[in-house]
């Protein structure tokens, strides 16, 4: 190697061999995009809790129901951000996306409980 080569790798902890690529990010870099074998991994995580989800619909006699519903929608809510943050690149892209996700999803969920709780009146 050179030693442009040698300097740039000493610059960089990133482009040495080994390197945790995680601990070497600077405040407002883009971390790098998973393997393959980590979309397998999600994938596989993803295909569990479908699997119980699945299987809290025979408990439905056996589970109070407010705790029922708390449950489904914990599963919900968990695979919908493992999605979001592995399969839509949120977690690599940068911060900018993320914030922008985030505000609409919450102005979807206040728009959402205005409406609803406006419709519940008139019932």
């Amino acid at each position: 190697m050179s030693d442009e080569t040698n300097l740039a790798i000493a610059d960089d902890p990133a482009l040495l061999p080994g390197a945790d690529h995680e601990l070497a990010l600077l405040p407002g870099e883009v971390r790098p995009h998973p393997s393959p074998f980590q979309y397998v991994m999600i994938a596989v995580v993803l295909c569990v809790i479908t699997g119980l989800e699945v299987g809290m619909y025979y408990l439905t006699n056996d589970v109070p129901r407010a705790l029922y519903v708390t449950i489904l929608l914990t599963m919900a809510f968990t695979k919908f951000v493992t999605v979001v943050s592995w399969y839509m690149h949120l977690r690599t892209d940068r911060p900018i996306f993320r914030r922008l996700f985030i505000v609409g999803g919450c102005g979807a969920l206040v728009l959402y409980t205005i409406v609803l709780s406006t419709l519940h009146v008139f019932e």
